[in-house]
């Protein structure tokens, strides 16, 4: 095309097509590499997360575990002395020997 009084030939209106098409696949293949890029950190993300997840529920259960046994251990010294006061108690009334 010479200038914008000249109509357009069917070259032209070809080199413009093919000129768009390069153009449109370009972007595609930049767009594509954009969304693998994106794909690619959501994952590490969602990895990371999950990762801090299970660290941090691993680290409830390892503490529920320690205060439970903690609690099992005061009942069990606390039944303990409960026991010896019954006995002291049953002895004073003359219930046992």
């Amino acid at each position: 095309m010479n200038d914008d009084a000249t109509p357009a030939t069917k070259a032209d209106i070809r080199g413009l097509r093919d000129e768009f098409k390069a153009g449109i696949g370009g972007l595609r293949n930049e767009f594509k590499a954009d969304i693998c890029g994106l794909h690619e950190q959501i994952t590490a993300s969602k990895d990371a997360i999950l990762h801090e997840f299970h660290v941090t529920v691993e680290t409830i259960r390892h503490d529920l575990l320690g205060a439970n046994r903690d609690e099992i251990g005061q009942l069990k010294d606390t039944s303990g002395s409960h026991e010896r006061r019954i006995r002291r108690l049953e002895r004073s009334a003359g219930l046992i020997a």
